[in-house]
């Protein structure tokens, strides 16, 4: 057992070594064009001393660029890369190219294009983004970090559900989020369930809650459905992540009748308290 032990330590090591081996140092080109060995940055150009990030935003489907897009660069992950960000790129130009100035450090990107232009605002059908790549960049000073960013169109309403709404129906779920406090908690979904059983997949997923915390959620048909509200739409809740289901602890059904809304939903999110159970990475809880 000990000499187990002692073997399995030996490779950890061994393993922690050769990870950083493979990573290895930044190099430097004969263009004079320090390339990254790690996240999504290509390369690091020196740019008239500015420091920063620049890159190409491109369509996933044919590769070809994406004009007029945005580029959101968040700090930390807390939002869930949702909502309004630390910085926000002027539209890329013609050929799906940007440039953004921000201090040195280490942030995530994001790309987004709305139909309707603007720059900030929930994404609908028909936007495009850059899915749930989480991006990470280190800005060095003195230094342009490239990162291209390839971009998918959204679909209605979300993207979190086995079961797709593909058009606005005339039959759902209008309410809002809101903290214990009382506060409207936006850039967040309201799932749907058709029976009791909330740790699996969503049948169904709101457009994302607006600046008030107020959502839209599209159905199919009338029903009986289980709703939870939460800032993220994948994975299991992390301790301390704002989660919550209508009826609380004990969660109630709502009847939704065929061809109704049924306004004024309120679903509260508080601290999840639970235990983060891995193994279900990338399953909705």
């Amino acid at each position: 057992m000990q000499h187990n032990r002692h073997f399995e330590l030996i490779l950890s090591v061994f393993m922690m070594f050769l990870l950083a081996a493979c990573a290895g140092p930044a190099r430097t080109t004969d263009e004079g064009i320090e390339e990254a060995p790690l996240n999504g940055v290509l390369s690091y150009h020196e740019l008239d001393g500015r420091t920063g990030l620049m890159g190409r935003i491109y369509k996933k489907a044919d590769g070809t660029a994406l004009a007029e897009a945005f580029v959101n660069i968040y700090p930390d992950t807390t939002t869930n890369l949702l909502g309004p960000s630390q910085y926000l790129s002027s539209p890329a130009d013609g050929q799906g190219r940007y440039q953004i100035d921000v201090p040195p450090g280490v942030y995530y990107v994001v790309a987004r294009k709305r139909v309707s232009g603007d720059p900030t605002g929930p994404l609908g059908p028909g936007d495009f983004y850059s899915e749930h790549k989480r991006i990470v960049a280190e800005v060095k000073a003195g230094k342009m970090a490239t990162v291209d960013l390839e971009v998918v169109p959204m679909k209605a309403p979300m993207f979190f559900k086995k079961a797709v709404v593909e058009k606005e129906t005339d039959t759902g779920v209008k309410g809002q989020l809101l903290d214990a406090a009382g506060k409207p908690v936006p850039w967040s979904f309201v799932l749907a369930y058709i029976d009791a059983d909330m740790q699996r997949l969503p049948d169904y997923a709101s457009t994302l809650s607006d600046l008030e915390g107020h959502f839209t959620l599209y159905l199919p048909r009338g029903g009986s459905y289980y709703l939870a509200g939460r800032i993220q739409a994948w994975d299991m809740p992390h301790p301390g992540e704002l989660y919550g289901k209508l009826g609380g602890d004990k969660p109630t059904p709502l009847l939704v009748p065929d061809g109704t809304f049924v306004e004024d939903v309120v679903i509260t999110l508080t601290p999840f308290t639970g235990e983060y159970k891995e193994g279900k990475s990338r399953r909705p809880y």
